[in-house]
């Protein structure tokens, strides 16, 4: 592929990927090198809930030097021919800017790493940024955990087990609903107070 089909299949991509997300996210705040983005994974990256590979990051930071999101520049700091920082450029800016102003829609699945990346990269914008998400993730979860579904599931029981089986299924399956509740439940309580704490912050 050349570099002008690069470049207009990048045009062309209406959605980031969450890797594309993330570095475009590092490199909005400074020029940082391969390694230092691996760095970042492996300690406060962690907390997003995603991790990337060494040879993952530089291959997807190749292509957003294809497609011009970002640029090499040489890294000042060390010495060495393969020593380079990477840098955003103007495309990769806006490009980053229209993923933070598109709709959030949360996941089912409630510690999806979706919402810790765009808490983390979208809600940095602003309080009012951030209390935009989190208000929506919060009625998400509220409904969601309303219409949950805790009728003993029956679909691992074979037809012929008896009482004492039937008994462990069920009481087995009511401790597996117990783990969700209290996981969303702790969701919604960090949610809430997130929410109170940016209020505050805004002078709502």
């Amino acid at each position: 592929m050349t570099g002008q089909e690069m470049a207009e299949q990048a045009a062309g991509k209406t959605s980031l990927a969450r890797l594309d997300v993330i570095l475009l996210g590092l490199l909005s705040t400074g020029d940082r090198t391969g390694y230092e983005v691996w760095k970042w994974f492996e300690g406060r990256g962690s907390f997003v809930g995603y991790s990337a590979g060494t040879s993952q990051i530089y291959r997807q930071l190749g292509r957003l030097v294809e497609w011009d999101w970002a640029a090499p520049v040489p890294d000042l700091r060390r010495s060495g021919p393969d020593t380079k920082l990477y840098r955003i450029t103007e495309s990769g800016r806006k490009k980053l800017e229209v993923w933070i102003d598109s709709p959030y829609v949360p996941s089912r699945r409630p510690l999806d790493p979706d919402f810790q990346v765009r808490l983390r990269f979208a809600g940095s914008r602003s309080p009012e940024k951030a209390l935009e998400l989190v208000r929506i993730e919060l009625e998400f979860r509220r409904q969601a955990e309303q219409g949950m579904d805790r009728s003993f599931d029956d679909v691992l029981v074979s037809g012929d087990a008896g009482p004492a089986e039937r008994q462990w299924r069920g009481q087995w399956h009511l401790m597996q609903v117990e783990r969700g509740h209290y996981m969303v439940s702790n969701l919604i309580a960090w949610l809430e107070a997130t929410e109170r704490r940016l209020q505050s912050i805004i002078g709502q």
